[in-house]
């Protein structure tokens, strides 16, 4: 009995020693913008014999605690020593997809879904009844290098609408969301009251969920926004359901009407401002603006220059006629200019203080 106690004690011995023999140490970026060859980075330092092996990934979803993607690698051969590791090492290697999201997006090469995952990995000795080597998580987050981005109503701009259009721009890179939709919110923002606090607390003036477009309508069916008040809004980017991503919140104020005459174009004018942001208006035709011409020009020289042209080349330029005050301008958009369908545009006016006033556009 005393010899098998110590038969048994050997063994066990053993199997722990060979376990231990082999050690992981996964390089896998642990945020940002994930491919599937990056799962695959990992150091081996093997301090035993040479040995056949080969590893396994199981990728759990954090909120749900589900494996969302399984994947084997093909036999490698792990000498004494360490071994950097990557895909290519390891190939082919054999992917099973089990959330929805993954099933977008099924290329070995392709990118990972945002959300928040733990993976898991487990490398086994090829050799029969050898084993388990070594086991190691590690947790992931795969978030978009950029949020969904809002376009119209400019921050802090006026309308001559109550009742707006919402434009914004997608997050990207695209690829990273398997079933995108986009929830925006519409709140008044009290008096003394901050933009982010309103989004937080107050009852949504209008809320749409799981819309699919890049723009929303705000309804006639509901009361017209008040010019009054001040609103914000925010845009939620979701995948398969589940927020991903989130815009930054922009405020706008409902002007009073313009007089009659005008009423028709009330919702087309955009303002001219000092600071470029990430705002880009659709126009079509004429580029309406206005602008507010405290410099008391008489007239300012303008310039309308390609964003998407590598070159920033200059499609248009001229000079406007101004007068004090508030300017409600109209600019044809030249037909021999070189607009191009869908291409970003920036219109720049220099005043007599030197100052730049912008709007971007897309044709």
């Amino acid at each position: 009995m005393h010899t098998k106690k110590l038969i048994l004690y050997w063994l066990f011995l053993g199997v722990t020693v060979a376990r231990a023999q082999i050690s992981m140490t996964l390089q896998v970026p642990p945020a940002g913008v994930l491919v599937k060859n990056q799962l695959w980075n990992m150091l081996l330092v093997n301090s035993g014999r040479s040995t056949m092996v080969n590893c396994t990934l199981t990728l759990l979803d954090q909120k749900t605690n589900q494996p969302v993607l399984t994947a084997s690698t093909a036999p490698v051969l792990l000498a004494k020593g360490a071994r950097q590791l990557q895909a290519k090492d390891l190939g082919p290697i054999q992917y099973t997809y089990n959330g929805p999201s993954f099933h977008a997006d099924q290329d070995p090469n392709g990118m990972l879904p945002v959300g928040s995952y733990l993976a898991c990995y487990t490398v086994y000795n090829v050799e029969k009844f050898a084993g388990i080597r070594v086991e190691n998580c590690i947790q992931l987050n795969v978030d978009p290098l950029s949020p969904p981005l809002l376009n119209t109503p400019a921050d802090e701009g006026h309308l001559y609408t109550p009742y707006p259009q919402f434009t914004w721009l997608p997050p990207t890179p695209i690829g990273l969301f398997g079933d995108l939709s986009y929830h925006l919110v519409v709140v008044e923002v009290l008096p003394g009251q901050g933009k982010a606090d309103a989004v937080q607390q107050n009852i949504p003036v209008y809320s749409a969920g799981f819309v699919k477009n890049l723009y929303m309508n705000y309804p006639a069916s509901y009361r017209s926004l008040d010019t009054a008040k001040t609103y914000a809004w925010r845009i939620v980017a979701l995948n398969n359901g589940q927020p991903a991503a989130m815009s930054d919140i922009w405020t706008f104020k409902v002007a009073a009407p313009l007089p009659a005459g005008r009423r028709k174009e009330d919702g087309s004018y955009l303002f001219l401002k000092r600071e470029l942001d990430a705002s880009v208006a659709t126009v079509s035709g004429s580029l309406k603006m206005v602008y507010n011409n405290e410099a008391a020009d008489t007239a300012v020289k303008y310039t309308i220059t390609s964003l998407s042209d590598p070159g920033n080349a200059v499609v248009q330029a001229g000079t406007l006629a101004l007068r004090g005050g508030n300017n409600l301008l109209e600019l044809a958009l030249s037909r021999t200019g070189g607009y191009g369908k869908g291409n970003i545009y920036l219109f720049r006016l220099v005043n007599g203080r030197n100052e730049s006033w912008t709007v971007k556009f897309n044709y």
